[in-house]
């Protein structure tokens, strides 16, 4: 069993990136070679080009609100999407989440 050892990250200091997609940048919380953690911020009016999660996602709601799978997430919510989901999130009023990943997401193309 490999020993764990404590890691902290002031998210105040890292840089935000950009994606390809206009109004949603990111930062790199922690990555493991598969496993992530983001910050994802959307800007009003910003969304995210459908894709699949082959390992799951599961996003917390810090600020704003969500738009994903029909429904809309404001803030304080937890949402899990399993292994193998697919979706395409839009923010109508902006909104910054914290995003774990098992794996790389995987695109699916404008739709």
């Amino acid at each position: 069993m490999k020993a764990q050892t404590m890691m902290t990250v002031d998210t105040r200091e890292l840089p935000w990136r950009e994606t390809p997609h206009s109004g949603v940048r990111w930062k790199k919380v922690s990555f493991d070679g598969e496993a992530s953690v983001v910050l994802l911020d959307f800007a009003p009016g910003a969304s995210y080009e459908a894709h699949r999660h082959p390992g799951g996602e599961s996003y917390f709601v810090i600020s704003g609100s969500l738009r994903d799978g029909g429904r809309t997430y404001g803030e304080g919510t937890w949402v899990v999407h399993p292994p193998g989901s697919t979706h395409k999130p839009s923010s109508p009023e902006g909104c910054r989440l914290l995003v774990l990943l098992a794996a790389p997401i995987e695109p699916l193309g404008q739709s």
